[in-house]
């Protein structure tokens, strides 16, 4: 069973509202079908369910705990920045990587992101170039250790 964990998919919660962008990264996903799962959800109201496993999120087989949130910063209601924060005053939430994924080049909003406790910033607009999308895959899978390199630290 411990050898079996090691090569499960790494589980990634997708916080976007674009049905196309979504669309994009699952195409994308496809080079990638048995390392990287994706559970999509399209706002923040509904990211925040699925990690506290509320509602129609509570059966944890079909929506596991994410490895990494890939977060949209404009979302409808509650925004990417609000959903970072709650994750980050959340402190059995402290060790999920939270990859900020949003096509806004505002320096400002980036610098607050980092600040708020995003990991890493992905520009939407490099990620849709010619093979991006399978390296952000490729990328994604690489940034969340697996059960074995968890367990030995």
């Amino acid at each position: 069973m411990f050898a079996r964990e090691r090569y499960e998919p790494k589980n990634v919660l997708v916080v976007e509202d674009s049905a196309d962008d979504v669309e994009l990264l699952l195409i994308a996903a496809r080079t990638a079908p048995d390392v990287v799962s994706f559970h999509m959800v399209k706002d923040g109201e509904q990211a925040l369910a699925y990690l506290k496993g509320e509602g129609q999120f509570a059966d944890r087989k079909a929506h596991p705990l994410p490895h990494l949130v890939l977060l949209d910063l404009s979302l409808p209601g509650m925004d990417g920045f609000e959903v970072l924060a709650w994750i980050r005053q959340h402190p059995e939430f402290s060790a999920l990587k939270v990859f900020v994924w949003t096509d806004s080049g505002d320096p400002g909003a980036l610098d607050r992101a980092i600040r708020t406790g995003a990991n890493r910033f992905v520009p939407k607009s490099v990620s849709f170039v010619r093979g991006g999308l399978t390296g952000l895959v490729r990328g994604i899978a690489q940034a969340i250790p697996d059960p074995v390199e968890t367990e030995s630290q």
